[in-house]
């Protein structure tokens, strides 16, 4: 059965040999070969994407365009796991996922762009590990805050903050700053009602490496808010060791 991707490879395939010549009445006249030559297939899932693109430019609401890709992952989906993927396709492919909140397809791609030092798709300003770490940290916020796991990929992304990649320093900031609010679980509006110390020093511990990264991330509040708790519970404001 011809899926619908294969059919719109076709119908590309079939347009990229069509050939146009004149009559002497001055009618035009499209001639396709009855055999098509043979074209690499990789050139015509470009000429698919390049079609999507100019359609994705037809909509105004973000929403609509979510929708868009969301039908049409699905018949690119055979092409993600393959070992011949060019690196400018699989960042498209990439940067869709992650429009669409497929967070595990998403990152696995993330991986393979790295891995092959993949360009970002045309219009983007930043680089792959930065486009990366403001998705997966998006993604994680959300996650949170709708008391769902950020595992694995918040953590992975997180270790390579701290280690192989050196990215602007607020956007490193941002996810100690969210380490924060994770360590202080439920309770991370209402510091006050915080029985044990342990999450109190956690959590300062990463609003304070945050705040030395970029003083400007805003943290001052629950810093401020967890040594009041502290000194409430007759603690020390730096823990014990």
């Amino acid at each position: 059965m011809v899926s619908p991707l294969q059919r719109r490879q076709q119908r590309i395939a079939l347009m990229q040999y069509q050939v146009s010549i004149s009559t002497d009445n001055g009618e035009t006249l499209t001639i396709a070969p009855t055999a098509p030559q043979p074209s690499n297939q990789w050139d015509v899932v470009r000429a698919s994407l390049k079609k999507d693109s100019a359609a994705l430019k037809s909509f105004k609401q973000v929403a609509d365009k979510i929708d868009y890709k969301k039908r049409h992952l699905e018949q690119y989906q055979p092409y993600f796991e393959s070992n011949t993927l060019p690196v400018d396709i699989a960042a498209i492919f990439m940067v869709w996922l992650f429009d669409c909140k497929e967070i595990q397809p998403a990152m696995l791609l993330a991986d393979y762009c790295l891995k092959y030092g993949a360009p970002m798709p045309e219009g983007f300003k930043s680089d792959v590990p930065t486009f990366i770490a403001d998705e997966v940290l998006n993604w994680a916020e959300s996650a949170f805050k709708q008391g769902h796991s950020t595992a694995p990929y918040f953590d992975q992304v997180l270790t390579r903050l701290t280690t192989d990649w050196k990215l602007f320093d607020q956007v490193e900031a941002k996810y100690y700053k969210l380490c924060g609010f994770m360590a202080l679980g439920e309770y991370g509006t209402n510091i006050k009602y915080i029985p044990e110390p342990a999450p109190l020093y956690m959590a300062k511990t990463w609003f304070e490496k945050a705040q030395t990264k970029y003083s400007k991330i805003g943290v001052n509040t629950r810093i401020n808010d967890i040594n009041k708790r502290l000194t409430k519970l007759d603690l020390p404001l730096i823990a014990e060791e």
